[in-house]
């Protein structure tokens, strides 16, 4: 009997554990709405990412700004030297497809380089401002907002599905390594 315990055990912990395990994944996003009794809504729904979706939008949203790509970053390389030397690089381009008559016009590129570059520094401002089009964090907001649940759950999912089944296997061993331990228990007492 001992040694049937030593199988049984062990299988029955792993498939626990998997399960509870899958089950839990499935839950962070289901169900997608309340369940609701009556007047009694059924606690843990909906799961909990559709439940606390605008928080974790603007959390990913301020993770990406802060840790990946800004507006600021963008800003930077739209008004920055490389910027600078391609407008005057440029403008001695049109120069000199105007021939000789342009020469008197070099000494200017600066200024015109300037004015422009100016342009484009209130232009890059605007657009990097709360609200502007270059603002990251505030489009990722949206972007995760608008989104389906479905298709937020596909996108979670599709992102970390090989993570996640590490976790039901992780839950697996763990469950079985329970059951083993319960069958040197069970052997002892």
């Amino acid at each position: 009997m001992s040694l049937i315990n030593f199988l049984i055990f062990p299988a029955v912990g792993a498939a626990i554990g998997a399960l509870t395990n899958q089950v839990a994944i499935k839950m962070l996003f289901r169900p997608y709405r309340p369940i609701r009794i009556g007047q009694w809504q059924l606690p843990f729904t909906p799961g909990v990412i559709p439940s606390n979706r605008r928080q974790i939008a603007r959390n990913i949203a301020e993770t990406f700004e802060a840790k990946l790509l800004s507006g600021g970053e963008i800003h930077a390389v739209i008004t920055g030297a490389r910027a600078r030397r391609a407008v005057i690089r440029k403008i001695s381009e049109m120069f000199d497809v105007l021939g000789p008559l342009a020469a008197m016009l070099d000494p200017l590129t600066p200024k015109i380089a300037n004015k422009i570059l100016e342009a484009v520094e209130e232009m890059a401002n605007e657009a990097v401002a709360h609200g502007g089009e270059l603002d990251i964090g505030r489009k990722i907001e949206e972007k995760i907002n608008a989104m389906d649940i479905v298709q937020l759950e596909e996108l979670v999912l599709g992102v970390s599905r090989r993570q996640f089944r590490h976790i039901n296997l992780f839950g697996g061993v763990l469950g079985a390594l329970i059951g083993l331990a319960q069958a040197l228990i069970n052997l002892f007492l």
